[in-house]
């Protein structure tokens, strides 16, 4: 038995089925046995101030703690305090619709040839074909107009204010997975 050994019994609660050894080094070793009388003091002075907890404490101190969690929740952005543009900026949908407007300004070359070559196949011989066979009523689809660079460009930017939107409603509708979860209590 040496003295590691024997701080690892103390601190685990001391079982009684395995304390014959403990003991027996407790009174070889001096500062093991200061060690094992603190913690017999210890367990007296505790036994003797252990009193029972009022009727309904343990309630009344979760209550206290998840309105301290709710508050501190509604505490991080208080959104009547901030300007517009701020909560504007703070919602996702505004980086993910910032994030798209510079991806087309940033690669408006690459994006054109993209939209022109998807226009392209699209208006090719074998997407008529494909038209026939699924017996949709005969029309022309001439989808020029969509491969105009600037066309193509507008209908994008157009689309960033329902993007904004959809990520938002998105956003809003999954909430705040910890405010959910004491909502359901």
């Amino acid at each position: 038995m040496d003295c590691e050994h024997f701080e690892r019994w103390l601190n685990e609660g001391m079982e009684a089925e395995s304390g014959v050894e403990e003991h027996a080094h407790a009174v070889s070793c001096a500062r093991c046995g200061a060690d094992l009388a603190a913690a017999r003091a210890l367990d007296t002075a505790l036994e003797r101030s252990a009193t029972v907890a009022p009727a309904g404490f343990a309630e009344r101190v979760m209550e206290r703690v998840a309105r301290a969690r709710q508050a501190r929740l509604l505490a991080r952005i208080e959104p009547e305090v901030l300007p517009w543009w701020v909560r504007a900026a703070a919602e996702p949908a505004t980086a993910l619709s910032l994030a798209l407007a510079a991806l087309v300004l940033w690669q408006y070359p690459a994006l054109a040839r993209f939209a022109a070559a998807a226009f392209q196949a699209l208006a090719s011989p074998a997407v008529a074909r494909f038209m026939q066979q699924l017996a949709v009523p005969r029309f022309t689809l001439d989808l020029s107009t969509f491969s105009d660079p600037f066309v193509f460009t507008g209908l994008v930017l157009a689309g960033l204010p329902f993007a904004w939107w959809a990520g938002l409603a998105v956003y809003h509708w999954s909430g705040d997975p910890q405010a959910l979860r004491a909502a359901r209590r």
